[in-house]
């Protein structure tokens, strides 16, 4: 009879010792905010906002816009396009078609006049100054 209740005592031991784990505690009244926000590079927009010799914020556009050439032609026809743009570009904007196969000038496909020049349209940009493009 002992070792009977002295297992029982043992195993009501073991249970409470175990459902003690699994009590509710009260949360304490300190409430945390919750957010979705990641927060990852923390406050780095206020890095530089004490840095005076930064100046005024500035548009980090181009300043004044792109360059543009009114003294383009294509076959006779006039074209607007940007300083260092490709003649293959300008010439698509245009609707003008020129044939390309490698893109790279290695075939010759692609030669224009430019100026009374032969030149592959491929490699060519549009210049500063007039410029008169004939295709063949």
């Amino acid at each position: 009879m002992m070792k009977r209740s002295l297992l029982v005592c043992v195993v009501v031991a073991c249970m409470v010792s175990v459902t003690a784990g699994f009590a509710v505690v009260p949360q304490s009244k300190v409430r945390q905010s919750t957010t979705t926000e990641l927060n990852i590079f923390g406050n780095l927009g206020d890095a530089f906002k004490n840095d005076d010799t930064l100046g005024a914020r500035e548009n980090a556009g181009l300043k004044g816009g792109p360059k543009y050439n009114e003294a383009v032609t294509i076959n006779g026809k006039p074209v607007k396009a940007v300083v260092g743009q490709k003649v293959k570009v300008v010439a698509n904007s245009a609707r003008v078609r020129i044939p390309y196969n490698c893109e790279k000038g290695d075939c010759g496909t692609c030669m224009i006049k430019m100026n009374g020049r032969k030149v592959k349209a491929c490699q060519m940009s549009i210049p500063s100054g007039k410029c008169a493009i004939i295709t063949q």
